[in-house]
């Protein structure tokens, strides 16, 4: 018994009329293979582009070019948050983007409870904590503003 090498798809080449002394174009009309990449971009790009918008949202570019304060003071106490919408100091900008991080970290554990469907106690925990996770951060950054733009 001979192997019987398996048969490679041959172009499909239709037989349609054409003008004597021109030569006929070869065209392949085979369906291409075109295989997607099996997982999502490497997860330490994904972190990079992460850092990169939490750095961008808590105005880490307002920092480099404005060089605000570290810090302001009243006569009695620090203050940490500015009374105005044009401008913030750094410590400002340093808790924003811990609330934008942990944000996003409880918006990843919402994503990842996903992952255990079969184990449905691990599935609500991870649900429940990415939850509070995120209505925490974001209260936090509810009153940061409020507080920003209060009298």
């Amino acid at each position: 018994m001979s192997k019987k090498q398996p048969d490679k798809e041959k172009a499909y080449f239709p037989r349609l009329p054409w003008i004597p002394g021109l030569k006929r174009p070869t065209i392949d009309f085979r369906v291409p293979d075109i295989e997607l990449p099996y997982e999502a971009p490497h997860k330490y790009i994904l972190a990079v582009l992460l850092f990169v918008t939490v750095f961008i949202l808590a105005g880490g570019l307002y920092n480099l070019t404005e060089q605000p304060l570290p810090m302001g003071q009243t006569a009695t106490q620090l203050v940490p948050i500015f009374k105005s919408t044009s401008e913030q100091f750094l410590v400002e900008s340093l808790i924003a983007g811990l609330f934008f991080g942990i944000g996003s970290g409880g918006l990843y554990l919402i994503h990842y409870s996903t992952r255990f469907a079969y184990d449905v106690r691990t599935s609500i925990t991870l649900l429940i904590l990415g939850i509070i996770i995120t209505i925490i951060a974001a209260a936090g950054t509810i009153v940061m503003y409020d507080y920003k733009t209060g009298p």
